[in-house]
């Protein structure tokens, strides 16, 4: 059945972004080959059949993002593709604005773990346009794989695509499949009611959004069992830090560490801003140093990344909200 063989490709793809993460890190090419085009494969778009999947489609001698779906031989969804652990952010306004010159409904953006789909038939701002947000490593396989259900090719061949929160098709055995997944070892168990972990904090834009909107977390627990008491999202990538820095794990010789083309997110000098300030930096142990950051949204995933940077999977952190 479908669902069956889109968990398999979905924890496939979860398992591929542990084991080779700083190589993918390193190459869109290598992050479209190892996760993006398995997964449109999986979801019916045949990327070796020119008639559905186009890379660089063109329209009118333009150069277009870097896959185009098509049905009935017309593009209906621009995707676009950055390597593994870029920021989707960054990119968001251009795709949006691109799409909707040429009429395009459905742009998208994918760094392989992250998937967002925006409907630009939605006359509001892009973060109210967003109609899908997944992150592969963010949530149980089988939740993933029922959201990727709006990028199924006969769900977006139809002339209204459904939103998949849900099976678009029944009997489903949902049962099985959740069982299946619970077996797999991605994170640590639920502390009791109230608590999230991080890698299923949704972002959107510059913040917060979904279960956590408008929430501040009280408590975070650590994968080596340490609790912490805080008051705002300031204290998640600070204390992600030091518990790496604490096992090990991040050392001021790795630094300075962050995304490719941004600024660092730990450095090992202190280095004034523009001003001649140090404001901005928050000193960690080890000779460290914290890039301060003013968004909810910027704070978990800066926190996300360093995880993921360390393989520690953003499921052993967890997060009392209230």
């Amino acid at each position: 059945m479908l669902l069956d063989s889109l968990v398999e490709v979905v924890e496939t793809l979860k398992v591929r972004i542990s084991e080779y993460g700083p190589d993918l890190r390193q190459s869109e090419a290598l992050t479209r080959y190892a996760l993006i085009a398995p997964l449109l494969r999986g979801l019916g778009w045949d990327t070796a059949n020119p008639s559905l999947v186009r890379p660089e489609y063109n329209i009118g001698g333009s150069k277009l993002p870097d896959y185009a779906l098509l049905a009935d031989g017309k593009a209906v969804v621009f995707l676009e593709a950055k390597r593994l652990g870029e920021n989707l952010s960054n990119h968001r306004s251009q795709v949006t604005s691109y799409a909707n010159e040429l009429g395009i409904q459905y742009p998208a953006l994918t760094n392989g773990d992250e998937w967002e789909v925006y409907d630009n038939s939605k006359l509001v701002p892009i973060d109210q346009r967003l109609i899908l947000s997944v992150r592969i490593t963010g949530a149980p396989v089988a939740v993933n794989a029922l959201q990727f259900l709006l990028l199924w090719r006969p769900n977006l061949e139809s002339e209204r695509p459904v939103i998949a929160s849900n099976p678009l098709f029944a009997p489903m055995p949902v049962e099985p499949v959740l069982e299946h997944q619970q077996s797999t070892p991605s994170s640590e168990p639920s502390p009791g009611e109230g608590w999230i972990p991080l890698s299923a904090v949704q972002t959107g834009g510059n913040l917060i959004t979904g279960a956590a909107e408008g929430l501040k977390p009280s408590t975070i627990r650590l994968p080596d069992g340490g609790e912490i008491h805080t008051s705002n999202w300031w204290h998640i990538p600070k204390e992600v830090a030091e518990y790496l820095i604490r096992t090990g794990k991040l050392t001021p010789d790795q630094c300075p560490l962050g995304e490719s083309g941004k600024a660092p997110i730990v450095t090992a000098q202190r280095r004034p801003d523009r001003n001649g300030n140090f404001g901005h930096l928050h000193e960690l142990p080890k000779g460290c140093f914290l890039s301060k950051v003013n968004t909810g949204a910027g704070l978990v995933n800066n926190a996300r990344f360093l995880l993921q940077h360390f393989g520690v999977d953003a499921g052993q952190v967890w997060l009392k909200l209230g």
